[in-house]
């Protein structure tokens, strides 16, 4: 949702015109100066706008488990998110990997500018806030990835509701749309095909034989897609 479509939301929730031209002067500055700039009251009245957006908008479709069908035979995407902080926004890493009747056709890995500067996870992924202070916001990036979106039946995540988490947060945070497809968890998936404890995502790689750059976003999202393509070679996803 770009700022326009923002202000007309607001404007068809009854806000009034002023109010709606404070939002998207706030929402301007904190896209391209971060949230760090602002007032509390700034901080406070955004939220509230944003509270007001999320209302017109559907709830994020639900993290499911197994129970895939002919889906693989279809179309999916594999995402993947890295965090700099503790807060479900702060992505700083995004991969997708978008299947077509099992083949990957689409690889996209984009770095993110974080609402706030603090990377606590640096010694994980080895993102830090120099690598990322030049790089779009989520704001400005997602409708540029959305597309990779299109005609997908769901989203596959290792530990998916943390993924579906950042994505929500994300969006919430931006004003934008969340996707409307459901998310599928591929540690369950690994513990219904397999059997496999522990299911962390370098454990199932190593029963696989997957190559895996852990924590690096293309190598883990594609990682993930290939355990659901496996599962259903397997006949397992069903």
């Amino acid at each position: 949702m770009d700022e326009s479509c923002r202000g007309a939301a607001l404007r068809a929730v009854g806000w009034a015109e002023q109010d709606v031209l404070r939002y998207e002067q706030l929402w301007t500055h904190r896209s391209r100066w971060g949230a760090a700039n602002l007032e509390r009251d700034e901080r406070l009245f955004l939220r509230c706008a944003e509270a007001a957006l999320r209302q017109r908008q559907p709830s994020p479709a639900p993290v499911i488990g197994p129970g895939l069908g002919d889906v693989p035979q279809g179309c999916f995407v594999a995402l993947d998110f890295e965090t700099a902080d503790q807060g479900r926004d702060s992505a700083c890493s995004i991969a997708l990997v978008r299947v077509e009747r099992r083949t990957i056709v689409r690889r996209e890995h984009r770095l993110i500018r974080p609402p706030r500067r603090t990377f606590q996870f640096t010694a994980i992924h080895g993102i830090s806030w120099s690598q990322v202070a030049q790089e779009p916001p989520f704001a400005e990036l997602w409708p540029q990835l959305a597309a990779c979106l299109e005609g997908a039946q769901f989203i596959a995540a290792h530990n998916a509701s943390f993924d579906a988490g950042v994505m929500r947060a994300c969006c919430e945070q931006a004003g934008l749309r969340p996707p409307s497809q459901p998310f599928v968890c591929t540690v369950q998936l690994a513990r219904q095909a397999w059997n496999l404890r522990p299911t962390k995502l370098p454990d199932v790689c190593r029963h696989l034989g997957l190559p895996l750059q852990h924590h690096d976003a293309l190598s883990d999202a594609e990682a993930c897609a290939n355990i659901v393509l496996a599962a259903g070679r397997d006949g397992t996803a069903d």
